[in-house]
């Protein structure tokens, strides 16, 4: 069977690699950060909120990937609070891009950055 994707000289020309003929790269690289986080999910149908914590998988200015024991429908209004060392905390208010299973009881959420303009979020 033939490789889909095919083999590149560089990282590069690897991160533009083309399936289909469409290209596949990334504008912004992701970092992979894995620490603790808490996130507040804001439910607009009914107005509630609620917490829930988890653990970062990777960050970039676009957004955060990260792992919970629930899944979040896409969509959600929610915000980040990934601790930081040396600093104050980064507060990451994003929208849910999608949700998948990774493992049983296990989900992955990629958030999508969004400006925060009201300080009644969302």
């Amino acid at each position: 069977m033939q490789n889909p994707i095919p083999a590149v000289a560089s990282p590069e020309a690897a991160s533009a690699a083309t399936l289909g003929g469409l290209t596949r790269r990334r504008a912004v690289p992701r970092s992979p950060h894995r620490v603790p986080c808490r996130l507040k999910v804001f439910d607009s149908p009914t107005g509630s909120e609620w917490a829930v914590c988890g653990e970062t998988v990777n960050i970039s200015p676009a957004g955060v990937a990260v792992q919970l024991g629930k899944p979040i429908p896409e969509g959600t209004a929610v915000e980040v609070l990934i601790p930081h060392l040396d600093a104050d905390p980064l507060c990451v208010h994003g929208i849910v891009a999608h949700t998948r299973r990774v493992l049983t009881g296990t989900f992955e959420i990629g958030i999508r950055r969004q400006p925060h303009r009201d300080p009644h979020w969302p």
